[in-house]
């Protein structure tokens, strides 16, 4: 949409995968922040987190996995970095590579993100236009790095050569990363906790061959990255669908890590 010589996109899941208006996102954001003072508590005492270079995080509807998420939001507003590129997988659309959005802000209901324009990448709006694994993070970042701009890239097939492109690029701009992705679906409670356990291990060790998630070809990049700046992902919190709804058969995991 065109607002006189700036171009805007307008939220597309604001209503669904998180609140509408503003007075509710700020109210389901504080619930989530009075329901995590313990886990951040233990968690603030058990790391060293004077270099945080990233973060992972989930993606679904904030009444599944917005409490993971916040907690890892939390180290964002440590850093107040200036340049993030947010990285998802494209729910949507099959390509090559990463595609970026041109639009010069991104509307939510806290108010209007900028866009960072990279030239670095391609550009394709149409892939960003219904793709919710970007979108759901922006009011985050709005709340706890309201200065920040954000460069977002849809992502889809990727080689480990291409990866490691986009890796140093990355690294070469200063961006601090935030990598979106859910962890497995729809198996039993007991089978979602044992194949994520391994998902989990694999992130750690930054071994792309044996995950079960939806940001598989995000965290490739992250990896790529990680590894060239020696950089480690440490878990932050670990939840699932059943804690939201009570349904043990067909189960979603989610997990947020520090990098």
């Amino acid at each position: 949409m065109q607002f006189g010589n700036a171009t805007k996109r307008e939220p597309a899941f604001a209503g669904s995968f998180y609140p509408a208006d503003k007075s509710a996102v700020l109210e389901l954001l504080h619930e989530f922040d009075k329901n995590s003072k313990d886990i951040l508590a233990d968690f603030y005492e058990s790391f060293d987190l004077s270099g945080v270079h990233g973060l992972i995080v989930p993606h679904a509807g904030w009444a599944y996995s917005g409490k993971t998420a916040f907690l890892a939001y939390q180290l964002l507003k440590e850093c107040q970095c200036q340049k993030i590129a947010l990285l998802g997988p494209s729910h949507r659309h099959l390509f090559q590579g990463a595609f970026a959005d041109n639009h010069d802000f991104w509307e939510t209901p806290l108010g209007e993100c900028s866009i960072i324009k990279d030239a670095y990448f391609e550009v394709s709006n149409n892939t960003h236009e219904r793709e919710h694994s970007l979108e759901v993070q922006m009011p985050f970042i709005q709340y706890f790095s309201p200065s920040s701009r954000v460069l977002p890239l849809v992502v889809s097939e990727m080689t480990k050569s291409l990866a490691g492109d986009y890796a140093q690029h990355l690294i070469e701009e200063n961006y601090f990363v935030i990598i979106s992705s859910d962890l497995s679906h729809f198996h039993s409670l007991e089978q979602a906790r044992k194949i994520d356990a391994r998902t989990i291990a694999s992130i750690e060790e930054k071994d792309g061959t044996n995950i079960e998630a939806c940001g598989s070809n995000p965290l490739k990049i992250g990896f790529a990255l990680m590894r060239e700046r020696n950089l480690t992902p440490h878990l932050i919190h670990y939840s699932t669908s059943a804690e939201a709804f009570g349904d043990t058969t067909s189960v979603v995991g989610y997990a947020s890590f520090w990098f």
